[in-house]
């Protein structure tokens, strides 16, 4: 508070805030002498001045030397014990000093001295308690700041860290596909592997993006259906409803369309008694994933991706929760768009 660039200020409002209190009760009768309205005011704001800019350079010095105190002593003890000699020693001269240089005969030297001492004491008091409120604010603003602060590094490490589970185990699965398929076809394998560098190339490129235009989504959904297809066969059907004009208003995380993909086929029955039919449309600003619901007897792990890791990205994005639908024949998956990269 004392360094306070509009200090000077302060002191003039709070000098003429003294003065027009001292002569509302009639303080200055107190100086047994008839002294006039304008050195009282000057006086005052002299006094204030002292007071106000004495503490400031006492403050810097301490805050020098903070670290050496012991830590049970907190900086405003000392602080305020070190202004009082000091403020007791500018208000005895100032009470030595100004009575003389005035030409003010009547009435003690003690009385004067003990007025000023009177005054300054009160004044230095005052000053201090608003500076200890501000002192202790600004502290709590920083503390919470910093909290926030740290909460948000917290929240992006989260969110890094739920981005990055995504390759590790794509490239399993898309690599064991790739495996038994170099001995059965080296056409395919060969197309295989030009749309895989497809999908890599934009898991690489994306890895760090919160959002991707849903058009990007898309051209990377077409080259992961295709290594899908691949496995799966005709029995796989992935009907995409999307024009090209609401592909290029939204946007939406990276790969968020693929693991619910992977999560369809994880899940469910692929065979030719039993296709899996997968359609991907837009519906009030949600993108909507829906597939049939055939069960599978046993489930592959998949170390806890897929709709867990979509839900817990978006809680680090948006207000906007995913909505997933569940009924006896089909399951839906509702991701909320953006239509700006705003985060």
């Amino acid at each position: 508070m004392f360094s306070n660039r509009f200090r000077y200020i302060y002191i003039f409002l709070l000098a003429i805030y003294s003065y027009l209190n001292i002569l509302f009760t009639e303080g200055d009768r107190l100086f047994s002498t008839e002294i006039s309205s304008t050195l009282l005011l000057f006086s005052i704001l002299f006094i204030v001045l002292l007071i106000w800019e004495s503490n400031r350079i006492l403050f810097a010095l301490l805050i020098r030397y903070e670290k050496q105190l012991p830590k049970k002593i907190h900086i405003l003890v000392p602080f305020f014990l070190l202004s009082l000699p000091l403020i007791a020693l500018l208000a005895f001269l100032f009470g030595i000093i100004v009575p003389n240089i005035s030409g003010i005969e009547n009435g003690s030297l003690s009385t004067q001295i003990k007025l000023s001492l009177a005054f300054a004491f009160r004044i230095n008091l005052f000053l201090h308690t608003l500076h200890a409120i501000t002192y202790f604010n600004r502290k709590l603003r920083d503390s919470r700041i910093e909290a926030e602060q740290l909460k948000t590094l917290h929240a992006e490490s989260q969110f890094d860290a739920l981005r990055n589970q995504i390759n590790p185990h794509f490239m399993f699965n898309s690599f064991s596909v790739l495996s038994g398929l170099v001995y059965k076809d080296a056409a395919l394998a060969s197309e295989f592997i030009q749309q895989l560098s497809k999908v890599y190339r934009y898991l690489l490129y994306n890895n760090d993006q919160k959002l991707v235009p849903l058009s990007n989504e898309i051209a990377f959904i077409d080259a992961y259906a295709f290594l899908l297809k691949i496995r799966f066969g005709d029995p796989l059907i992935i009907n995409k409803n999307l024009s090209s004009q609401v592909q290029r208003a939204y946007w939406i995380p990276p790969a968020s369309i693929q693991l619910l993909l992977e999560n369809a086929v994880k899940h469910n029955i692929v065979s030719k008694k039993f296709p899996l039919q997968i359609d991907i449309f837009i519906e009030k600003e949600f993108l909507v994933v829906k597939n049939n619901v055939q069960p599978k007897s046993q489930v592959e792990t998949s170390g806890g991706l897929g709709l867990n890791n979509i839900e817990q990205r978006y809680r680090h994005m948006t207000h906007q929760r995913v909505k997933i639908i569940k009924e006896v024949s089909y399951f839906i998956v509702m991701l909320p768009l953006f239509k700006q990269p705003t985060l």
